[in-house]
């Protein structure tokens, strides 16, 4: 019978190991380009939008700032996991790091882990700040809150996990920094939609909640949300999970096997 004291301190050990990744790849982001350039892109995104609600809005309601600015956000994070997520494992073989960190005592599973866990926390982080501020433009402009922005923000930490699930796939899956970039953001951006429009023309079909089982139609409660259109709230999280958790499966194997 297996010593249950053991397993406990193998997996105390393997989630040391993860944070002992996660702490150095952070470092590598606060030290890069990457992070400067969302952090632009996402300032100057907040700046503009704040300015077209104060100077072209005509009397909104609160969700109605929200909706402006939530409109953009799947965009924003895709673009983040594209910078952050997609090359966090495929950097490691083309930049020949992985030499370093696979001839120290650590599992390959941990690595895997660690790389998963700050990519995917940075991005909360960071969209954590956008809503805030979102919050804080609405209630200057409006003189009020809307608990909805909390909704949208709970489906968009998912629809973040399931980013993350993708581009760590391609990730894992392409040699190439640039390959698994490129894949993740077209993949994403295009392919889903693509099918999902053949799918409806071909079945004469234009109501999107009769296909909620594809990425576009789950990760439109992120705004819907906040119009109030959401029709099934906890299955569009339960299949953005789907998403984002088989590519992760996928991605955590070939990486396991992987050699350098």
């Amino acid at each position: 019978m297996p010593d249950n004291s053991l397993c406990k301190t193998g997996i105390m050990e393997d989630l040391r190991q993860a944070l002992i990744v996660s702490r150095y790849e952070a470092l590598k982001f606060l030290s890069g380009y990457k992070l400067l350039i969302f952090g632009i892109i996402m300032i100057t995104s907040l700046l503009l939008l704040s300015i077209a609600n104060i100077i072209f809005m005509d009397d909104p309601t609160v969700n109605s700032v929200y909706s402006s600015f939530i409109s953009f956000v799947s965009l924003l994070a895709l673009l983040g996991a594209t910078l952050f997520t997609s090359t966090t494992l495929s950097s490691e073989f083309e930049e020949r790091t992985a030499l370093v960190l696979f001839t120290k005592p650590i599992k390959k599973s941990s690595i895997f882990l660690g790389k998963i866990l700050i990519a995917f926390a940075l991005n909360v982080a960071i969209f954590a700040i956008y809503y805030i501020v979102t919050t804080l433009v609405g209630l200057i402009i409006t003189h009020d809150i809307s608990i909805d922005l909390l909704a949208s923000f709970g489906y968009l930490v998912t629809y973040i996990f399931t980013l993350t699930g993708i581009a760590v796939m391609f990730s894992s899956l392409m040699k190439k920094s640039s390959s698994a970039s490129i894949l993740t953001f077209v993949f994403v951006l295009l392919v889903p939609s693509l099918i999902l429009a053949v799918i409806m023309l071909a079945q004469d079909n234009m109501n999107v909640n009769d296909y909620w089982y594809f990425l576009d139609s789950a990760a439109a409660s992120i705004t819907y949300s906040v119009t109030g259109d959401v029709v099934n709230g906890p299955r569009d999280v339960a299949t953005m999970f789907v998403w984002g958790l088989i590519p992760m499966i996928i991605a955590y194997r070939h990486f396991i096997k992987k050699e350098l």
